[in-house]
């Protein structure tokens, strides 16, 4: 079964029908990812403002990172999963539209991104704070973060109208 068979079956299944037929359940589904949207990167970008040095420079880079990734990690399970319901829905579209699959490679670059600054810089945190400097690599990861979340929310948002 190729890839665009398997999104062919995807759009076709019960579920798919369900939330496209719905006249309620699409809109909620939508708006909930819409929604959810300033909960998970809105916290990641404020995160990541903080690693660059522009904003919330007085404090611990590790409070902050607690407070924030917190919330971030509760608004991205809700935008996963209500992103899958939408693909589910426009399947066979999403197959061959360039915003998406742009969408797509920058949220795995994200996802590298972030195993990156978690295994080489999460660990030592607290010596920042001593030190008052966040090390350049983790700089580096904050603005590739903020460009990329950039690129995945103007992809999203173009991708919607391209259906």
């Amino acid at each position: 079964m190729s890839l665009f068979d398997w999104c062919r079956w995807l759009q076709h299944t019960p579920l798919a029908n369900t939330v496209t037929e719905s006249s309620w359940l699409f809109p909620v589904v939508e708006g909930s990812h819409l929604l959810a949207l300033p909960i998970s990167v809105g916290m990641v970008l404020i995160f990541d403002l903080r690693l660059i040095g522009v904003a919330l420079r007085g404090g611990p880079v590790a409070k902050i990172a607690n407070q924030m990734l917190r919330w971030s990690k509760a608004g991205f399970a809700i935008m996963f999963l209500t992103g899958g319901l939408l693909f589910m829905t426009q399947a066979e579209k999403a197959y061959g539209n360039l915003f998406f699959r742009t969408k797509l490679m920058l949220l795995l670059l994200l996802g590298i991104n972030a195993a990156v600054y978690q295994v080489a810089f999460y660990p030592k945190m607290a010596e920042w704070d001593l030190a008052r400097r966040t090390p350049a690599g983790a700089r580096l990861c904050g603005w590739l973060s903020l460009i990329a979340w950039v690129g995945v929310i103007v992809c999203g948002r173009t991708m919607a109208y391209e259906f």
